[in-house]
This record gives structure tokens, sequence and C-alpha cells, in this order.
């Protein structure tokens, strides 16, 4: 395949049998910005538009360079399978740089798909049989092809073997990244009759969709509000507002859904209360649907009806971005699209308490990511409470935050309570009521005494009075990341109120601004 700045920028232009036409229509509740803003706001908006994608948008040596290397890339490769006789059906890049065109200036990370007969699959069995064989299979490709080639060949700077979900191999090529990734080609109905058979089978119906329903104007919508969402720190896997930010694919949809920036704007209040459905089906039906019940934004996929893009996406990103898309409405400014560095100003308040980690990238970041929220679920469901229900540091909120590098890494919490009484009272059962529950609670605490109320209680003494060594004492006893050391503090009491790093004011910072002010928000 011969990769060319005009034919990505035709894409858009042409049809795939892997795609057809779905039963949509738009919710009917849908307000149109031409209806509810004034006439100075909507020439405000096409304004500063205007200069944003001046500053944003790709030029077109940008393109011509991106395009000429992907080229290289696709031509090496496709010769290195091609001499083993894999039955390899496309290599095309994918996603924003690739076959879909709705990149960002500087943008330099080209998905490269390695499209492959799932024939080889045949007869191997169960998902699960499957799922072990792709790993064999893709790893066995990806050592004994990609990588050679890459370093021979493409004198590649950079050459890096990753798995999450999915092997696939990291490869830096004139500068530009570029991810080399094996799927297999599936059509819409492929997946309604039989699923998927590896992580990625659904990314190349995914770019065909955008290239073929959006056009350029659309497509420069979509650039403003991922950089809109970048700009305010509620993007992608590195967001800071949550554990996962809005991710490019789902804003590509609801730029078709509602089909201008300004459309999605005005509407941004209504994305978490009425699903998006690309199906046909009620609102209701989709709401009752088993699948989405812990989602707090439904936007199905367009080549999947089972399946949600925004069940990634947390609440926490969807709440401050809805606050920075009502600002930004209120006086539109180029400066929202302009993404800037955390701000890190001193910390003093106890309320707030953060650890920062040295990382040694031995596993992926977003293992090192969900495995901080689960440290930090399991601290906060460890000190909110005594063992018997009363209250102890009473509400924790966390936040786990990534510098641009993935070196270092801090985990933040908020605490209701930082500092508690050495003793708590703990009440059992009304002396007046239930004779066999005062035997139980007598039999554990024959010193127990009556109260004012009748109820009988003890004074049960603390070890931990302070939410910093308490954490502390936790965070040596379940941290299990590997490659992640504690940096911030000492190693006895790592978690510190005010941080000489950085990264962990930032990560206080994320808190007090992004998380806290939404906390109790429902919708």
């Amino acid at each position: 395949m011969k990769v060319t700045l005009e034919g990505l920028k035709s894409m858009h232009d042409t049809t795939d049998k892997r795609y057809m036409e779905l039963p949509f229509t738009r919710n009917s509740r849908m307000k149109l910005a031409n209806d509810v803003l004034e006439g100075t706001t909507l020439k405000k908006l096409a304004t500063v538009k205007e200069e944003a994608l001046a500053i944003l948008k790709p030029t077109r040596e940008e393109l011509k360079k991106v395009a000429s290397v992907t080229d290289r890339v696709i031509k090496h490769i496709s010769h290195a399978l091609n001499s083993q006789d894999i039955p390899v059906l496309e290599i095309e890049p994918q996603g924003s740089t690739g076959i879909k065109q709705t990149q960002l200036a500087g943008d330099f990370d080209v998905d490269v798909f390695i499209i492959l007969d799932r024939g080889l699959i045949k007869g191997k069995g169960s998902k699960k049989a499957i799922r072990s064989f792709n790993k064999e299979l893709f790893t066995g490709y990806i050592n004994n092809l990609l990588i050679p080639t890459s370093r021979e060949a493409l004198k590649a700077k950079k050459v890096t073997f990753s798995y999450a979900e999915h092997p696939y191999l990291t490869i830096t090529v004139d500068g530009i990244k570029f991810d080399l990734v094996f799927c297999y080609q599936v059509t819409k109905e492929d997946i309604k009759r039989s699923g998927i058979y590896s992580a990625m089978d659904r990314t190349p119906l995914h770019s065909i969709f955008v290239r073929d329903h959006l056009d350029i104007n659309q497509k420069d919508d979509v650039r403003l509000m991922k950089a809109f969402f970048k700009a305010h720190h509620v993007y992608g896997d590195r967001s800071a507002c949550g554990r996962m930010g809005f991710i490019g694919y789902a804003t590509e949809l609801l730029i078709f859904h509602f089909g201008t920036l300004e459309n999605l704007l005005v509407n941004f209040d209504m994305l978490c209360k009425v699903p998006i459905d690309y199906h046909g089906r009620p609102d209701s039906l989709v709401a009752r649907n088993n699948r989405f019940s812990n989602d707090y934004l439904i936007i199905t996929d367009p080549t999947d009806p089972s399946r949600n893009v925004g069940s990634s996406i947390d609440k926490r990103a969807v709440l401050h971005a809805r606050k920075q898309v009502n600002e930004f409405l209120k006086e539109p400014n180029v400066d929202f699209f302009i993404t800037r560095s955390i701000p890190s100003p001193p910390n003093m308040d106890p309320h707030f308490q953060v650890v920062t980690f040295n990382n040694s990238q031995d596993v992926h970041y977003t293992i090192v990511r969900d495995k901080l929220y689960k440290l930090g679920n399991n601290i906060s469901t460890s000190l909110e409470r005594e063992t018997t229900g009363e209250e102890r540091f009473g509400t924790l909120t966390h936040e786990v935050v990534f510098p641009r590098k993935n070196n270092m890494v801090a985990l933040a919490f908020h605490v209701s309570n930082p500092i508690i009484s050495d003793s708590y009272v703990h009440r059992g059962p009304k002396s007046t009521i239930a004779p066999e529950r005062i035997r139980g609670f007598l039999d554990k605490h024959p010193n127990a005494q009556v109260d004012s109320d009748d109820y009988y209680y003890i004074i049960v003494k603390r070890e931990e009075t302070t939410f910093t060594r308490a954490a502390s004492r936790l965070i040596q006893e379940l941290l299990d990341i590997d490659g992640l050391t504690t940096r911030s503090g000492s190693p006895e009491i790592p978690i510190v109120i005010s941080p000489a790093e950085h990264l962990g004011r930032q990560a206080i910072h994320v808190l007090k601004t992004m998380v806290i002010p939404h906390a109790n928000e429902r919708a």
C-alpha cells in the first residue's frame, strides 16, 4: 500500500464494504447552537475556532513527512511478512494519523495495523484458547520478523515490545513513533454473530466509520474537541482527572452525532443523561442494558451494538469537562484549547496529602495506574471507618497523576479528618431489648457500661490517630507494583502534606480543583 498525502486527505470520500449505513436518528431533544446561542456568541465562536485551528491543525509539511515515513515502514514490514507467507490481507495506518485524519499538530504517533486472515484461528477452540493462541502467534511474529526488520531495515531508534491486552511493537523511525499491531479482518456482521477474535479487531472498522461519515469541517471540529479535552487534562489513559478521560473515537462519534462542535458544546450537559445509540433503539432500552449498567456515559459503538465506547470514560473527567465547557460558552477564548502544565502551588492544608513514587517502568503504565487506584480504594476501605462501623478518618477521595514521562507517579488523597482522637465509643445493643445480643456483647466486652440512652458501650483505644501514619503503614503493607518505590517523605512515612516534588503538588491541585468540587454531583 502506497501512503501519500493526497491519499490520506481524500480517504473521507471513499466507501468500504466492511461498513454499512446504520438505522440511526438523532435524539429529538437535541438543542441546536443556532437556536440557543446569541449571534454575538456564535460569531465569537467562529473566530476562536479559526484562531485555534491555525495552531492545532497539522501543516502540509507535517502530513507529508508522516505519509512518507509511514509508507517506508509499511513497505519493509510487508516485505518481511510476505517472505514467510503469512496470510496478511492488508497493512494500513489506522487511528487519527491514519485513514481518519483527525490528528493534532505535532501528533507523530501512527498506528499501523497488520490485518490477518482469520482462517489462522480456524479450529482453535474457545475464546480463551484463541487468546492464548494469539498471544503466542503475535509474539512470534514480533520477535522473529518485526523486531529484526525494525532494527536492520528501518534503522529504528527505539524498539519496544509491549503487552497490555494485546502484544504489539513500538518503534521510532525518523522521529515518528509507530505502534505495529496485529488483528484479524472482521465485518460488523461477524461481530454480531460471533464477536471479535483479538482485542484490536474493531479498530479498522472504527477508522472506516470516521473516514466515511465525517466531512472535512467535522474532522476539524474533532481536532478542536480533542484539544479542549487535552487542555483540561481529561483526555486519554493519562487523564489527570479520573482513571480514563475522553478517547479519540468517542470524540469523533460525539461530533458525528451532534454534527458540529457548537452543537456538542450546547448539549454537553445532557451527555450523561441521554444515551447516544447508533442502532435505532429507544433510550430506555439502551439504558436498561445490563452491559451498560455501571457506565456513566453511554455512546454505543456503530460497529457493535453490545459495546459502549463511553464505558471507560470516568465520571470525574466528564464532570470537569462539563464545567470547562460551560465556562467556555460564557466567554469563548482560544486559551481553552491550549494545553499547559498542571499548576503546582504549595499545599499546607492537612486534608490533602500525597505520596509520590519512582517508577522504573518495569510494567506497562496502565497496569501501574490501575494498581494504584486499587491501592487507593483499599486504603479508603480500611481507614474511612472502624471495623465496628464507627467513623474513623471519614470520607477519603484519591487520584492518580502521571507526568509526561512515566518515571514518576503520584497518589493523592483528600481526607475528611486528618487527625482523630485517641479513642472512640463503640456502641452495643440497647439494655432493654434483645437479651441474646446483650449476652453476646457482654461476653466480648465484660466491662461495658450503659449510657444515658440505655445503650451498652465501650471505649476503644486507637493505635493510630493521624491519617499520615495510618496510610503510610498500609502503603508499606499493600504496595506490590513492580518497579515502584516510594519517593516522598521517608521510607516509614512516605505520605506528606507539603510535597517537595512538583508532581506531588500537581496531584494535590488536581484533587482540589478538578475532583473535589464535583464530588457530590450526580449528573
